[in-house]
């Protein structure tokens, strides 16, 4: 009887098990069809298999189907497969949480976490899905956290080649005031005060500024210490004070171009007619047209970048001429001292642009100095 079907499925059965022609049946062909048998024993294996975990990845939008494709895949990998209508739920959500993420932090990450849907079940009862953001920080946290995680210069224990000598440049160092903004831990700053300047260190992170003050007293030094953020529009700079104005990777932590636009405007209000403004900035090639992708991991990456033509439009209208415009890399590693270069294990892939494009050729970016004046 191999289409047999019990005529009462719901109700008591009447007939002994022993005799019941359909349950023969069924283990006649259960007992000679071995595929049934290992698909069964692999289901009930799946079923005693529990699945707990979590992918993190940037919150980069503008790579939706990336993280979309990772997600379904670990899940594949594990034997569920979601229907149209779930995959369609779930991309909506990780859109929403890429967008949420990245709009708070280039730092943040996107957190996709699988379980049991109670702690009994096993992968034959599905899995439990959620998304969260983790680390929705500024860059002031991210370097409290590398105070507590890393040893040693955090950017190299020597100053900038560059700086040092556009400095050399200039007059009487002690009639040639400085502001250094982005102080970090003072190794552009300490060195210029030696030379007489007197230096105005502008830093956003307490703990950085806190050194900076007691270095300088240490040595009794010249320099003055503001704890700040330069885009604060209630921080007071002196206006048209200063002889230069140094800017180092400040505007590779930057997230768009009217904060550069901020940055460069309240550069020309504090140093004074004929002053110098020196700064660094990842540009593109001229011909390139970075991607929303390329832009969004760039920010992701402490790099965000500038066209030629958007470095134009910031400055445009600003007093300012640009006078020199080149290679960091190249500059820094010409002029640097053997043992001052490389300025951290970090700096060459970061200046060339292989923190965004991680690939042995040039990538279409890189870190300049740009040398102004302001008129």
């Amino acid at each position: 009887m191999p289409n047999a079907q019990c005529p009462m499925p719901n109700s008591p059965c009447p007939i002994p098990h022993a005799q019941c022609p359909i349950l023969e049946s069924n283990s006649l062909k259960s007992a000679n069809d071995l595929a049934f048998l290992e698909k069964a024993i692999e289901k009930k294996f799946r079923s005693l298999t529990a699945a707990v975990g979590e992918l993190v990845m940037p919150c980069v939008p503008a790579m939706l189907d990336l993280h979309m494709k990772q997600i379904l895949g670990l899940l594949q990998g594990l034997g569920i497969n979601l229907t149209p209508a779930e995959i369609d739920s779930l991309r909506l959500s990780i859109a929403k949480r890429l967008a949420e993420g990245f709009e708070a932090s280039p730092f943040s990450r996107l957190v996709f976490k699988y379980q049991p849907p109670t702690s009994t079940q096993g992968l034959t009862s599905g899995l439990k899905l959620t998304t969260s953001i983790l680390d929705k920080i500024g860059i002031e946290d991210k370097y409290n956290r590398w105070i507590k995680t890393r040893s040693g210069p955090l950017f190299g224990s020597h100053p900038d080649a560059k700086v040092m000598a556009i400095a050399a440049t200039l007059t009487e160092p002690s009639n040639a005031p400085i502001l250094d903004v982005g102080a970090g831990t003072g190794r552009n700053t300490m060195p210029l005060a030696r030379r007489g300047h007197p230096v105005q260190a502008l830093e956003l992170t307490p703990a950085f500024a806190q050194q900076i003050l007691i270095d300088a007293q240490k040595e009794n030094l010249p320099v003055g210490v503001t704890q700040g953020n330069v885009l604060d529009r209630r921080l007071y700079l002196e206006q048209n004070y200063y002889s230069l104005a140094i800017v180092a990777e400040v505007i590779p932590h930057l997230r768009d171009l009217e904060q550069v636009r901020t940055l460069l405007a309240k550069m020309c209000q504090a140093v004074k007619p004929g002053g110098l403004l020196l700064f660094n900035v990842f540009l593109a090639v001229d011909g390139y047209e970075p991607t929303d992708k390329v832009r969004q991991m760039a920010q992701i990456a402490w790099s965000y970048l500038l066209t030629p033509k958007e470095l134009a439009s910031v400055v445009q209208g600003l007093p300012l001429e640009i006078k020199s415009n080149e290679s960091a890399f190249e500059y820094e590693r010409a002029h640097q001292a053997p043992e001052a270069w490389p300025p951290t294990n970090w700096f060459v892939s970061w200046s060339t642009g292989r923190n965004i494009f991680p690939v042995e050729e040039q990538p279409p970016v890189e870190l300049r100095w740009i040398l102004a004046v302001r008129n």
